[in-house]
């Protein structure tokens, strides 16, 4: 989905993808960080010349990875779906691939029209669109489901009114009669919904020297007083980072994964040990293994569902070590498109993909609990081959492609 915006700084025009969280001007070299209290909301610009008699349909985007727990298996899927917004019987539950046809621009308070109300909220949807996706088959028994890495934005089609009835403003297609007295209670009360895009400057912090990152970067860096920055609340806030010392070459990229200590409650999982008793690892449960503390992993960047699930096992079952190395002078880094919260979320499905008796705890997995004490950034080395990306040390190998096509995830 493209959008189309002006740069705040000279009013020039910069188009930019859903996923984007950079605003770079090209005319007056401006760069700034996008930022939402909760989620973008766009609008799908019309074709009809606006007047009062506009009325904007709310619909919820939601694009992501869906991980479903059935009995005997975890079943991974994409989803990209949009869902009306609005409890108002007759209109079009869903926009189709219009999100995905059309360029869209952010909201704006200058919109002259009126909005019906958003009274679906997004909490009450993700069952709803994980349905729609197929992953749960109907009369089929799950346990738990999950939605990673999803991106969540609210468009607004435009529609309009004319002898009491409304119509779609793209297909003039008729949508349902429009008596004024009667629909007043499902029209919001602002116009334009209550709401303001914010513009973050990317100033590092620290130091004052221009942060890098990609337009589509959830962790901005800083090579010159070696820091890293994300933008959760509005500001921008210091990330904890590590990154893997190797031999530098231009044969090498870092990949960025999350490192989080969890605190399990419902199951026994504190130490090394624990996990290879729970996962039945051909391994040999060690004194030291007891004390050694346990971490889970997942990739900090948006990959295709399966490939998410299996890095993150693979690095959680390996537990890499990490040497300090707070410098990112001279390397080449991928980006971090996968949120730290995120990562803390897809640790219920790590969980259950690794354990052993499936048939005993799957069942339970709705009253197992766990939030995570420590949070790290993790860049780990990884050779740059034909195909794949290759790590030096651990069994684990990327495929190009599959990296290619995440930008579109």
């Amino acid at each position: 989905m493209e959008i189309e915006h002006q740069c705040p700084q000279c009013g020039a025009p910069v188009v930019l993808d859903e996923a984007d969280r950079l605003l770079s001007c090209s005319f007056c070299r401006t760069k700034l960080y996008l930022s939402t209290p909760n989620h973008f909301r766009y609008q799908i610009p019309s074709v009809r010349e606006k007047h009062s008699d506009m009325v904007y349909l709310p619909y919820w985007r939601l694009k992501g990875n869906s991980f479903t727990v059935f009995p005997n298996e975890i079943v991974r899927r994409f989803i990209d779906k949009n869902i009306l917004a609005a409890h108002v019987p007759l209109l079009p539950n869903s926009l189709g691939v219009r999100p995905q046809a059309m360029k869209v621009k952010f909201l704006s308070s200058e919109m002259e029209g009126q909005f019906l109300n958003v009274d679906r909220q997004y909490s009450g949807l993700v069952d709803d669109v994980k349905s729609l996706s197929g992953a749960a088959v109907k009369g089929r028994p799950y346990f738990y489901k999950a939605f990673i890495g999803e991106t969540i934005s609210l468009i607004y089609s435009p529609a309009y009114i004319e002898n009491n009835v409304l119509y779609d403003a793209f297909t003039k297609k008729r949508l349902r009669s429009w008596q004024p007295e009667k629909m007043e209670q499902v029209l919001s009360n602002t116009k334009p919904p209550n709401w303001q895009l914010r513009f973050v400057s990317t100033l590092c912090p620290r130091c004052g020297w221009d942060l890098q990152g990609d337009k589509d970067a959830l962790v901005l860096i800083c090579r010159n007083c070696d820091s890293a920055w994300h933008c959760p609340q509005g500001k921008l806030e210091a990330v904890s980072f590590s990154v893997l010392p190797t031999p530098l070459s231009d044969e090498t990229i870092y990949l960025p994964f999350w490192r989080m200590k969890p605190t399990w409650e419902g199951i026994t999982l504190a130490s090394y040990a624990d996990l290879i008793r729970v996962a039945n690892l051909p391994k040999k449960v060690q004194d030291i293994f007891e004390s050694q503390p346990l971490y889970f992993w997942s990739p900090a960047f948006k990959v295709n569902p399966a490939l998410f699930l299996r890095l993150a096992r693979q690095m959680t079952i390996d537990q890499p070590n990490i040497e300090t190395n707070l410098s990112f002078r001279g390397a080449a880094f991928s980006q971090v498109t996968l949120s730290m919260q995120e990562a803390v979320e897809s640790m219920m499905i790590t969980m259950a993909s690794l354990v052993k008796n499936k048939r005993r705890i799957y069942p339970d997995l709705v009253n197992i609990g766990v939030i995570a004490d420590d949070i790290r950034l993790v860049y780990q080395p990884f050779k740059i081959g034909h195909r794949e990306f290759t790590h030096p040390s651990l069994p684990i190998a990327i495929d190009r492609q599959a990296m290619h096509f995440s930008v579109y995830l």
